[in-house]
């Protein structure tokens, strides 16, 4: 297996990727254009962020009120409470009674009563929380739909409509601090958004949309919540072909919680720890990985037996990104601050299953010579990861302190194998390109500018001649990434 590995310059960015190799431009007009062109690779156009523009309700219905006499006097003589309470509070503030009733109360909540703030607790929501624009990104899972959380707490649906993009917004009160989001991938249009407060499941029917943002028009929401279970950190639908249950996880709870939305009820599944950062759904759905925060093990559940295989968390790290394989055996996952790439491969049959984790990859920094020569940092600590879901040979890597991503080819290896033969194999980086058409359907490409920075990764689960990557940027921009290449089914069709 031999690719052709390849490092843009500053004045060039990726476009696309053809069976191996990468293809950086510098404008529309280069060369390697013509050949995508010959070859009828599609590229996306890019999806520049617009906020919602506030617009008033053609009518709100106000019923008339009118108060009471109890309700007046008492209005009346709370509010004299009030202003005879903050007239007297510095000198209530000065007295020893106060002093000290104030330290036992403060001991008390900070103890036993105050709510975990984990965007302070954990560096993955910290840097969520100062990441920019966007949160966090998820594709549909049977259309061109992208659905992006923004730092406005409001998602944004977006559909591809030719050579545009289409959007729509969801927002409710109940959606506060959003960490992540997935579709439901037995439905054509559920999606759960976890939330400070809980989980708000949203059911979407179809309808016109245009370019300029606007509030769906025919969108419900459920909302659930579970005592104990504030800051969710991620969630992941059951993939199997009911797709009723869905996996939620919170940082400040060792719960691990199923919703049952068949059948309308909540499971509870809980463990000795102190939270859980990250949870995934293999796709056959026989597995469930729950990666937890520091001092808590992670655990990967049986979800015939509900039974679990505990993995061991080093003292002070915890699970930032994690994927699945296609062939439902195989998780690669990288931990926070690391720049190492695990595998967990899980062999035996349901009677007796073993587990074997180790390091397959480091991407530690260094400085690589781009095509032009000049010297550029790339690699480091991992920020994000996402995998090829639909054939599992691409595995794309964004780093917290690089303006570059990683781009891999997976081999799917056997038990035996994976302890000799290495699993990734570099094609190159990838460079940000703005990709749009103007108004005479004319194709317009550009490199972001130099500090562009990556803040997540995502790959289509529809595109059929290899993969899409969505990338999102701190700058406010979506852009896309067209692999085609050969695929180990094609390869199989075609040859065997």
């Amino acid at each position: 297996m031999s690719f052709l590995y390849t490092t843009p310059d500053e004045n060039s960015s990726t476009v696309a990727e053809c069976n191996g190799s990468l293809v950086h431009v510098e404008n529309e007009n280069s060369p390697a254009m013509l050949e995508l062109q010959a070859n009828n690779t599609h590229l996306y156009p890019s999806i520049q962020f617009e906020s919602l523009t506030p617009s008033e309700a053609d009518f709100v219905y106000s019923p008339p009120t009118k108060d009471s006499f109890h309700v007046s006097f008492y209005n009346d003589v709370k509010s004299q409470f009030l202003k005879q309470v903050e007239e007297k509070l510095p000198f209530i503030e000065s007295t020893p009674v106060y002093k000290h009733g104030k330290d036992i109360y403060d001991y008390v909540h900070n103890k036993y009563l105050k709510s975990h703030d984990t965007l302070l607790q954990h560096d993955i929501f910290q840097a969520k929380k100062e990441a920019g624009l966007f949160k966090c990104i998820a594709w549909h899972p049977h259309q061109e739909i992208l659905a992006v959380a923004h730092d406005d707490n409001q998602v944004y649906i977006y559909e591809k409509k030719e050579n545009a993009w289409t959007c729509l917004v969801l927002s409710h009160p109940k959606m506060k601090q959003i960490t992540c989001l997935e579709w439901k991938s037995k439905a054509s249009g559920a999606l759960a958004v976890a939330c400070k407060d809980g989980v708000c499941v949203w059911t979407l029917e179809k309808t016109c949309a245009e370019q300029q943002p606007r509030f769906h028009p025919a969108a419900t929401m459920r909302h659930l919540s579970h005592p104990g279970q504030e800051n969710i950190s991620s969630l992941a639908w059951d993939p199997t072909p009911g797709s009723h249950l869905l996996a939620v996880v919170s940082a400040v709870s060792s719960t691990l919680v199923i919703y049952d939305l068949l059948l309308n009820r909540t499971i509870p599944l809980k463990r000795i720890g102190s939270g859980n950062i990250i949870v995934r759904w293999s796709p056959n759905g026989e597995w469930l990985f729950q990666g937890g925060s520091s001092g808590t093990n992670s655990r990967v559940w049986d979800t015939r037996t509900w039974t679990f295989h505990k993995i061991t968390n080093p003292a002070g790290l915890w699970i930032q990104a994690a994927c699945w394989l296609p062939d439902n055996r195989t998780l690669l996952y990288s931990m926070c601050g690391k720049s190492d790439i695990h595998a967990v491969h899980l062999s035996g049959d349901i009677v007796k299953t073993g587990i074997i984790n180790r390091q397959i990859f480091s991407a530690s920094a260094n400085t690589v010579t781009s095509d032009s020569g000049t010297k550029q940092e790339v690699g480091g600590i991992i920020r994000d990861m996402s995998i090829d879901k639909r054939n599992g040979q691409r595995l794309a890597i964004a780093f917290e302190n690089t303006t570059l991503i990683a781009l891999y080819s997976v081999k799917q290896v056997s038990l035996l194998s994976m302890l000799e033969e290495p699993m990734l194999f570099p094609i190159g980086y990838i460079r940000g390109c703005n990709v749009y058409y103007s108004g005479n359907s004319a194709l317009n490409v550009s490199a972001l500018p130099v500090n562009t920075k990556p803040l997540s990764l995502s790959f289509s689960s529809t595109y059929k001649d290899g993969a899409l990557l969505a990338v999102t940027w701190n700058t406010g921009l979506i852009t896309f990434v067209t692999h085609n290449f050969l695929t180990d089914e094609e390869i199989r069709r075609r040859f065997m």
